[in-house]
């Protein structure tokens, strides 16, 4: 097939999930996944190369994104509906829904007593918003496809992955992706619309309207990640 390597890509998670958007005891999520936590996911090769771990735990989001071959759009957490497993619909409308999980592992009411009045050691209390299994993600993919089954998020929740590769052609002017737009791969790009998101560790554009190069595929727009950030990759 000539042309553009794009694909769209269905994630479909396996367990609870989350991808944390704000975090003070309680940690949130919003619909989206960033496309710096697909991207370390899908280059299952290069993860090793960009393991810093004895060097300290500062991320390097920036010098690992030149490493990975596969680029990956924001992901936007599909409409409610059938949920998608491999590619194809279930019959049960299941997942989706965010549900709250706590780890206090004392009482709340007994620890803040505990903790205000004797200012003893007590465990932290808090909780988590996650997504129930089978939640599903749509995002895109240039360069490649990565593997089918990843681990993502937080707590490496395992996930599904299918790829539809799309007949694209390459046109500049002014577009709307089809995709959440991180900013670091706005480079390149004059931002005429959208919605910021706080998301970590880079905010996203929801609904943007851009000026700048794009791929046309059959009515789904992907833009063109800036070659100075992604140098390996290859459309």
């Amino acid at each position: 097939m000539a042309g553009p390597e794009v694909y769209r890509a269905i994630l479909t998670v396996h367990d609870f999930f989350h991808y944390v958007s704000r975090e003070m005891k309680t940690a949130s999520v919003e619909p989206y996944i960033n496309s710096t936590a697909l991207m370390y996911a899908l280059n299952a090769p290069h993860r090793r190369e960009a393991a810093r771990l004895a060097a300290g735990l500062t991320p390097h989001y920036r010098e690992d994104l030149s490493i990975f071959t596969v680029y990956a759009t924001p992901a936007v957490e599909y409409p409610a509906g059938p949920r998608i497993v491999g590619g194809a619909p279930l019959r049960v409308d299941i997942g989706g829904e965010v549900v709250k999980l706590t780890y206090n592992s004392v009482d709340e009411t007994l620890a803040v007593s505990m903790e205000t009045a004797r200012r003893l050691n007590v465990p932290k209390q808090g909780a988590y918003y996650k997504y129930t299994p089978l939640t599903t993600f749509k995002f895109y993919t240039v360069g490649g496809r990565g593997p089918g089954l990843i681990r993502i998020g937080k707590k490496l929740a395992p996930a599904r992955v299918s790829y539809i590769r799309l007949e694209c052609s390459r046109r500049s002017g002014v577009f709307s992706p089809s995709h959440p737009v991180s900013l670091v791969d706005l480079d390149g790009y004059k931002v005429l619309g959208g919605v910021w998101v706080n998301i970590p560790p880079y905010p996203i554009l929801v609904d943007a309207a851009l000026r700048g190069d794009y791929f046309d595929c059959g009515g789904e727009k992907v833009i063109v990640p800036p070659p100075r950030v992604y140098v390996n990759v290859k459309p």
